[in-house]
């Protein structure tokens, strides 16, 4: 679609949206664009895509914002702004009469205001023109543009300094606050209109069939071969819906009407099965269908879960109001099922002492809910007792991280909190796994990437940006990358593990470390695993992904440290003062290094063979060079890039070159800064011959040490800080049931992951 990019803003949106309008017309669709993979979801539920006159609106009025504060918004990538920007400046410097666009901060509210109106009320055109139609995929269009608006008119309102403009606006609200709310209406009415076509399509069409539902039928139906297939629709339907809602609508959305479709249509199925009157012949159908409706319920039902607990029924007062109802539902349907199932004469045997005693008529406080264990036998085998748990810290290991992981998996976005629990519950079980398999399957030593060459460092070895909006490179993805190596399945492998030591050492515990990287390194047979810790390996940069993982503990806080030495060198300094130099920084700046990484190192000692001899006879002496090492030739090459382009900028200027010294060059302080930087990396690997530096090699391991000995010391005084300070603020009465604790509060969980409250997600 052509539009103008030139003239008068208010002039061009009218224009953009009659065309967008047009284009409806005469294809029955709206034009979409995708939104960039890495934006989409995350607080603000970023669309997956967007109408192409949303997107266009977008880009216009941030192009304002910058008018009116020079400056960007954050809303687009910074450099493609600027890029941008820097294309516009140099259009109007070289051609005649070129205008240059001015604002100030109350036209662009006035600007804001006026085009997200004139776009509320296109949006409006369109949501009735698919609802008259019954279009999803209009109807999904139009919720795309108006969840991008919003969340732009979010991001513009936490930057402007003025957000009024009379006559919408006051003091107390303010024109862009008002098309917010406008918006965020817009957006949730969709929504719900989107439910209740599904709601519709699913109660008037899918579950409704003269003859399955023919219950006073003498005849049974498919020969009792079959189940109904209203249900197989049902079933049908609600995957098909969920992959279409997944990638069509932002994710929370897609959640909260996936998670209405099923309670809606459990709502139906659960008064038609229980009211049910069938003839013997049709007696068994019902049987059958309702087995099914739980089996089904038990698969879909982790998709609009936040976690394992919700899954299983497990604190269900807890529970969003949703999954409480879905549980409840379900229950009546498996006591619907028992009691129409079961032989008559077992039946009274059951029942001629009363319906008191019956368990599945009592309430089941705080346990799992009976149809979860119908219809996810294998996830409770009888002899774990599984069912009795009261929570999941006391389920079977096997069971707690199954259940975590169905609810990870079917989510319709990337659940970080959810993973990190996932990794870290008992006992990093799931990490050890993946560590024991994984560190046999790596590439060999020679197809390593180099330390610069990593993804993770190195931004410009991944794909470039994709063809999204508000693409900001966050969507690379590691898979394909790896798919552009020798080794595709090692290099993922690589990543992946390089990826889960980071996490296991910065979030995990001392236990964690010792069952996931040091057991899987003990177990795996590899006689050179440790070799990359001997000192003359200080230079090598294709490094196990293991041990690059600890080195990005160390790489943030070397920067300051290297423009240190390059300045000492230049300023007369000798390469043994630059040694020393290093060490005293790295004394100053200890306290930035996560205390982590000192547990990691003490790990690693006490398995390190005895024939490997690190730098300093210390590992974290070999572990800090070997980050400086990296990062000395990584300023060498981007100092000797530097240092190329300003040559030939000299050559391309008329001011005439700087006279170069006479006579040889002798000492490194004249050299370069690529070439200084290179020569000391270079003397790193001999920092601790001839006992040079041997007492700053020895302060700096003491300080490690006390300091991880004053920081657990700090946290144990701490500990009997809070219990003094609550015992003598505490009334007599009170002081006994903290000695005393009752049976639910958690002591000796209090701080694992797979109950700690501080991983959960804030509200």
């Amino acid at each position: 679609m052509e539009v103008m990019e030139e003239g008068n803003l208010m002039d061009r949106i009218p224009i953009l949206l009659q065309r967008d309008l047009q284009y409806y017309e005469a294809n029955q669709k709206v034009l979409q664009e995708n939104i960039c993979p890495g934006v989409v979801g995350g607080k603000l539920d970023f669309p997956r895509s967007a109408s192409f006159a949303s997107v266009k609106i977008v880009v216009w009025l941030e192009d304002e914002y910058f008018a009116a504060y020079r400056k960007n918004s954050g809303l687009l990538h910074l450099s493609d702004v600027l890029q941008d920007h820097q294309g516009k400046e140099s259009d109007e410097a070289a051609g005649c009469g070129g205008i240059v666009k001015s604002s100030d901060p109350e036209k662009f509210v006035l600007l804001v205001v006026k085009s997200v109106d004139n776009l509320l009320e296109h949006i409006h055109t369109l949501s009735q023109e698919a609802l008259d139609h019954a279009d999803l995929t209009v109807l999904t269009a139009t919720i795309g543009a108006a969840a991008l608006v919003k969340n732009s008119l979010f991001v513009w309102l936490g930057c402007v300094t003025k957000n009024v403009c009379p006559p919408k606006g006051d003091e107390k609200g303010g024109s862009l606050k008002m098309s917010y709310k406008q918006f965020s209406e817009m957006t949730e009415a969709l929504a719900e209109r989107l439910l209740d076509l599904h709601c519709r399509l699913l109660t008037l069409y899918i579950i409704q069939d003269a003859d399955c539902l023919h219950w006073e039928s003498q005849h049974p139906f498919f020969e009792s071969e079959r189940g109904s297939y209203t249900i197989q629709m049902w079933w049908l339907y609600m995957q098909g819906t969920k992959q279409d809602l997944w990638n069509s609508v932002p994710p929370t959305m897609a959640q909260r009407v996936f998670a209405g479709m099923l309670n809606e249509t459990l709502t139906v199925l659960t008064v038609r099965y229980t009211q049910t009157v069938p003839s013997r012949a049709r007696s068994m159908l019902l049987l059958v269908d309702v087995s099914n409706i739980l089996l089904c319920v038990g698969e879909l039902l982790p998709a609009i879960c936040e976690n394992g607990e919700g899954f299983v029924g497990l604190n269900i007062t807890n529970q969003s109001k949703i999954i409480r109802d879905i549980h409840s539902k379900c229950q009546e349907l498996f006591c619907c099922l028992l009691l129409r199932g079961v032989p008559l004469g077992v039946l009274y045997k059951i029942t001629k002492k009363g319906v008191n005693s019956i368990a599945m008529f009592n309430q089941r406080q705080g346990l799992i809910t009976p149809w979860t264990i119908f219809a996810l036998p294998k996830l409770f085998p009888t002899n774990q007792n599984g069912h009795w748990a009261t929570r999941c810290s006391e389920l079977p290991t096997n069971t707690a991280l199954s259940l975590e992981l169905k609810v990870l998996l079917a989510a319709p976005q990337a659940n970080w909190w959810l993973l990190l629990k996932v990794l870290l519950m008992r006992e990093a079980h799931l990490s050890s796994m993946i560590f024991h398999h994984l560190i046999k399957n790596l590439p060999t030593c020679d197809n390593y990437i180099p330390s610069s060459k990593q993804p993770s460092i190195n931004r410009e070895s991944m794909s470039k940006k994709c063809e999204g909006f508000l693409c900001g490179m966050e969507c690379n993805d590691i898979v394909q990358w790896s798919l552009e190596q020798k080794d595709p399945i090692g290099q993922t492998n690589y990543q992946v593990l390089m990826g889960l030591t980071y996490i296991v050492i910065m979030a995990g515990k001392t236990s964690d470390v010792n069952k996931t990287l040091i057991s899987a390194l003990e177990k795996s047979k590899l006689n050179d695993w440790a070799s990359c810790l001997d000192r003359r390996q200080v230079w090598n940069q294709k490094r196990p992904p293991w041990l690059e993982a600890i080195l990005h503990l160390i790489y943030p806080i070397l920067n300051p440290i290297i423009h240190m030495l390059v300045s000492a060198v230049q300023t007369t300094a000798s390469i043994y003062q630059a040694m020393s130099l290093s060490l005293s920084c790295f004394s100053e700046m200890w306290d930035c290094i996560p205390d982590c990484l000192y547990t990691v190192i003490s790990c690693l000692t006490e398995i390190l063979p005895a024939e490997i001899r690190p730098l300093g006879d210390s590992v974290l002496i070999q572990l800090l060079y070997m980050a400086l090492y990296s990062k000395l030739l990584e300023a060498s090459e981007s100092e000797a890039e530097a240092e190329l382009k300003e040559q030939k900028e000299n050559k391309d200027s008329t001011t005439p070159p700087t006279p170069a010294m006479e006579g040889p060059v002798s000492t490194i302080n004249m050299k370069p800064r690529s070439v200084i930087c290179q020569t000391l990396a270079e003397a790193i690997c001999f920092i601790d011959e001839d006992n040079k530096h041997t007492d700053q090699i020895n302060s700096l391991i003491n300080q490690a040490r006390e300091s991880q000995r004053s920081t657990n010391t700090l946290e144990n005084e701490m500990e009997e800080a809070v219990g003094l300070s609550f015992a003598s603020t505490s009334k007599i009465d009170e002081l006994d049931a903290f000695i005393h604790p009752s049976p639910s509060v958690r002591s000796e969980e209090e701080f694992d992951v797979e109950n700690a409250e501080y991983i959960m997600p804030s509200t």
